[in-house]
């Protein structure tokens, strides 16, 4: 395997200090032959790039706040071939490493994992049934996003005029010149914001935002719907 075939795990954060410690604790012990962590913080703060700083082989890069820049940011920093983007609330599969690793080799394909909340609900559940599917509205950013980088910037890379639906916009994109594949595997998101905000309403307004974003209303509006509905 060539240096620039290993994969760059690359986490956007804003505050995720306690989260951040958490991942980084398992990505420590995992067995991929060639990887990297890049964090790109957008601006904490608190005392969260404190707490991770000293982690060996994670690598730091401050960025203006806004994930689709953080995200481009670290996917020019990587030096791997392989992008995997992750967020820092996330659980990974146990068998991580292994899943990944037979998603690599086609680089006109990108990939995921399916979703799974934690705590969950019947709602929360039903909704994470629908994450096995290959279709574009059961996609979104909690899943993680392994993709090649000549796949990754033939799609531009994240839209930095999207502040919300950066994820979908580009997985959009992927789906219409590349391939995608989902992964036997579940990742785990923290469900609190559903939990203390409602689990219908957030659900119901989600998928507004996704039929939005597919009719093409422009980043602005949707960034707007969001602050009102959602955040």
């Amino acid at each position: 395997m060539k240096i620039s075939d290993g994969i760059s795990i690359i986490i956007p954060s804003f505050n995720e200090g306690e989260n951040l410690l958490s991942l980084l604790n398992f990505l420590k012990n995992i067995k991929l032959q060639k990887f990297e962590i890049i964090i790109v913080d957008g601006g904490s703060d608190n005392k969260s790039c404190s707490l991770f700083k000293n982690y060996k082989d994670v690598i730091l890069i401050n960025s203006e706040r806004g994930r689709a820049k953080q995200l481009n940011l670290g996917a020019r920093k990587a030096k791997y071939n392989w992008l995997y983007f992750l967020h820092a609330d996330s659980e990974l599969p146990g068998e991580f490493e292994n899943l990944i690793s037979k998603s690599l080799g086609n680089i006109y394909q990108a990939s995921c994992f399916r979703l799974k909340f934690k705590p969950t609900n019947l709602l929360l559940s039903m909704s994470s049934k629908a994450t096995k599917y290959n279709n574009i509205f059961c996609r979104g950013g909690d899943q993680s996003l392994l993709i090649h980088k000549d796949l990754f910037f033939s799609c531009g890379g994240y839209d930095e005029r999207y502040r919300v639906c950066e994820d979908i916009n580009l997985i959009a994109k992927v789906y219409r010149i590349g391939k995608f594949k989902i992964m036997n595997g579940d990742i785990i998101t923290d469900s609190r914001r559903f939990l203390k905000n409602g689990t219908l309403k957030l659900l119901i307004h989600f998928g507004i935002i996704h039929l939005l974003h597919h009719l093409k209303l422009r980043p602005n509006y949707l960034y707007r719907y969001y602050k009102f509905f959602i955040k």
